[in-house]
């Protein structure tokens, strides 16, 4: 007689009801991390919520409590003492140019660095990907002389071209991740056809980069409506500050409205919210694309 997998090595295979306990037990686990997960992502968010609907002497006995008497005031001052429409709206403008900016330079050049083949091209993917190894905070320095000896100051343009510009190292390297995998039978047929380089690019690798590219859009616009510092360093007149920068109105030298703070804060992140509620499948998509093509 043959002898079966588990007698002839020694060990024991799972099956039967001890793997079905097992594999119960690793989904228990998994349940319980995951829930622990959630409550420590969502309690912040919780608390800033009980905040923002508090009184100030409340908030400062009752810091951790749940709110006696929701104070739905706090929204509505915070929108309108701090002009956050002004703010939030220059937060649009800023965020937008961003992305034109950000796929302007960024998908042409993941285009080339894909599918063509010169002298020094991986020296070229090398140079520009390792920009992802510089924050844009560690730049405030040369970016505020830049800025000023270019008349730059107080310009949602020039904030956008920044943002722009730090976010190509990592947009180009997933768009150049994604652009690699496509066939190249697809361009030798279009060449056949009579297109040119540019017509490949724009009808064949920007239509089926589509997710790609609207995850590098998205990445984009989180980080352009999320940044502060270089904001705050560029932006100084009062209806040009983007919403991060209007935010900080609520605490000055003499007051700190904090619970007007809070609502504020839960104004803004709300929009941020929403979009990658309904963004979240396409940076899923493109981040991916490439792994499951490759």
């Amino acid at each position: 007689m043959t002898a079966t997998p588990r007698a002839k090595f020694g060990f024991h295979i799972p099956g039967g009801k001890s793997g079905q306990v097992m594999a119960k037990g690793s989904k228990t686990l998994c349940y319980i991390f995951l829930f622990i997960n959630t409550i420590i992502v969502l309690y912040p968010l919780l608390w800033l919520t009980f905040a923002a609907l508090k009184t100030q002497q409340e908030l400062t006995f009752n810091t951790w409590g749940i709110p006696k008497v929701p104070q739905f005031s706090n929204f509505v001052k915070a929108w309108s003492r701090s002009k956050m429409g002004y703010f939030m709206v220059n937060s649009i403008i800023v965020s937008a140019l961003t992305v034109v900016f950000t796929n302007a330079a960024c998908v042409p050049l993941a285009f080339v660095l894909s599918r063509f083949q010169f002298r020094f091209k991986r020296i070229l993917y090398f140079v520009v990907i390792a920009g992802m190894m510089i924050p844009i905070n560690s730049a405030i320095i040369p970016l505020y002389i830049l800025a000023n000896n270019l008349k730059m100051m107080n310009n949602l343009s020039a904030l956008a071209l920044i943002y722009g510009a730090f976010r190509i190292p990592i947009s180009v390297f997933i768009l150049e991740g994604f652009m690699s995998t496509i066939p190249k039978e697809l361009e030798e047929c279009a060449h056949i056809d009579g297109c040119s380089i540019f017509r490949i690019f724009w009808n064949i690798a920007v239509p089926l980069s589509r997710d790609t590219i609207a995850t590098v859009s998205i990445l984009a616009v989180l980080n352009a409506w999320n940044e502060l510092m270089v904001a705050m360093l560029l932006l100084s007149r009062q209806m040009q500050k983007t919403l991060p920068i209007g935010l900080m109105g609520f605490i000055s030298e003499y007051s700190a409205e904090y619970t007007q703070l809070c609502a504020g804060i839960l104004i803004a992140i709300v929009p941020n919210i929403i979009f990658y509620v309904f963004a979240q499948e396409k940076i899923q998509k493109g981040i991916t694309a490439g792994a499951l093509k490759g």
